[in-house]
């Protein structure tokens, strides 16, 4: 018998014997044990968001570049009339717009780790109480990348009313409403 089917036979053994410590427990042990289809599909979800807010959140970054150029001052382009804000506002609303795409990208690689950690753990075994734990941290960590992505393009879009004002304000709106919209949908969970 070569090596690699004595670690078969020792596998198919070991699960043999997992079989029957389950079938000999009770019952509630037995339903211990299985995966539950809404943990799994909450711990999918999640996963699936996470990599939504690294694509925004990379191409948001990239406003960094802009920060750092040249960039035409909104005095220029609002003559005679004064603009609604000066350029090192302006500069500071895309710092900020900035600092809230790089912020929600560590909440989400952090958030993505400490799920990694609790599924290690756990292994495989995902009982209330796993859940219960993780569904306070997944919602916390989405509430916050939610926020910190519709507080960034809060202020990409109030740095955008110095140059195109209407486009702007309804920007601004939109942004706004999407606030409302995720505070609304971070209540509706919780309950």
């Amino acid at each position: 018998m070569t090596s690699a089917q004595v670690i078969t036979t020792q596998a198919a053994t070991t699960v043999a014997t997992k079989s029957e410590i389950v079938v000999e427990e009770s019952s509630t042990m037995a339903a211990v044990l299985r995966v539950d289809p809404q943990v799994e599909t909450s711990v999918n979800d999640f996963q699936t968001f996470i990599s939504f807010v690294f694509s925004i959140s990379i191409f948001g970054a990239s406003t960094f570049a802009i920060i750092l150029g040249e960039m035409t001052d909104p005095a220029d382009i609002w003559k005679p009339d004064s603009p609604p804000f000066s350029l090192p506002q302006v500069r500071n609303f895309l710092a900020i717009s900035w600092l809230c795409f790089i912020l929600s990208i560590a909440v989400a690689a952090y958030s993505s780790s400490i799920l990694t950690i609790f599924r290690q753990r756990a292994n495989h075994i995902y009982e209330k109480s796993w859940y219960k734990t993780w569904d306070v941290y997944g919602l916390i960590a989405s509430a916050i990348l939610h926020l910190l992505l519709v507080m960034a393009f809060l202020f990409l879009s109030v740095a955008l009313v110095a140059y195109v004002g209407t486009v702007g304000w309804v920007a601004v709106g939109f942004s706004a409403g999407a606030g409302v919209f995720v505070l609304g949908l971070t209540a509706y969970q919780c309950m």
